[in-house]
């Protein structure tokens, strides 16, 4: 709780909480964000790993639950990797949030996930969960997310 309230004070500070953005404006940037949120959700579902590795950025890091930090896509790609080789595998995910900084260089989505998996006895289960991901865009303008936490609500 602690770290999540230190990433959210840091949000904050650096105004990515403004909702305003400059180029495309704030809705047009925020919709650039919930579109990649779905084509991302898409490749999650087809277990498409290059793809679903290719929405981070070089430096990115992921938070996930119940494992270390990935820092940059090789270490990402393996959290995937593992995520996606799990029995009954099948995610899905998309924000209920985003907010573009008053910079447009910066965002954030909140959103909730469905994961499901096998248990231990192999039969599916269904996991709810919550992340927030950080957007930054980049010197071609585009979005690649630098950090995604992501944790279940079970």
């Amino acid at each position: 709780m602690k770290t999540y309230t230190k990433f959210l004070s840091l949000a904050l500070v650096s105004g990515i909480g403004a909702g305003v953005s400059l180029g495309k404006g704030p809705s047009g940037n925020a919709e650039a964000i919930r579109k990649l949120d779905a084509e991302w959700s898409t490749a999650a579902q087809s277990k498409d790993i290059e793809k679903v590795v290719s929405f981070y950025a070089d430096d990115a890091s992921a938070l996930p639950f119940n494992a270390p930090i990935a820092n940059g896509r090789d270490q990402i790609r393996q959290l995937w990797s593992q995520l996606m080789s799990t029995p009954g595998f099948s995610l899905s995910f998309g924000p209920t949030r985003i907010e573009v900084a008053r910079s447009g260089e910066l965002a954030y989505d909140i959103g909730t996930f469905e994961l499901k998996l096998n248990d231990a006895q192999g039969h599916p289960s269904t996991t709810p969960g919550k992340y927030v991901v950080v957007w930054k865009k980049q010197p071609n303008g585009a979005w690649k997310a630098i950090a995604d936490i992501f944790n279940t609500d079970k």
